[in-house]
C-alpha cells in the first residue's frame, strides 16, 4: 500500500498517510488519491467554521465566567490549534491557502 487515510479525532477528518514517494505511483493510484483528498478538502472550510463558532461561544463564556479563565483558555487554545491544523492540511493538499473575503 502506497498510502492510507486515517481518521483524526482531533480535527474530525481523515488524514492522508503517504508511505511511498509520489514519483513511484502510477496514474490510477494518483487519481484515486487526489479524488479522495478532494473530498477531504471540500469539508475543511465548514469544519473551520464549526470550530470558529465553538471558539466564539467559549470566548463569550469567558466574559461571563472570569473565574474559569485558565480552563476556558485551554479550550480556546485547543480550538485555535485545530483551526490552524485544518488550514495547514488544506494548504498541503491543495497547494494554496483557503480564500475567504470574510472572517469565518
Amino acid at each position: 500500500m502506497k498510502y492510507n487515510f486515517v481518521y483524526d479525532r482531533r480535527i474530525e477528518l481523515d488524514m492522508p498517510v503517504i508511505y511511498v514517494p509520489f514519483e513511484e505511483w502510477n496514474s490510477e493510484e494518483t487519481a484515486a488519491f487526489y479524488e479522495r483528498t478532494q473530498g477531504i478538502t471540500s469539508k475543511i472550510p465548514a469544519k473551520i467554521l464549526e470550530f470558529d463558532k465553538r471558539y466564539m461561544k467559549k470566548y463569550e463564556e469567558l466574559q461571563s465566567r472570569p473565574e474559569a479563565f485558565f480552563e476556558i483558555m485551554d479550550e480556546l487554545n485547543e480550538l485555535s490549534g485545530k483551526i490552524s491544523e485544518l488550514n495547514v492540511l488544506f494548504l498541503r493538499l491543495e497547494g494554496t491557502f483557503i480564500q475567504s473575503d470574510t472572517h469565518f
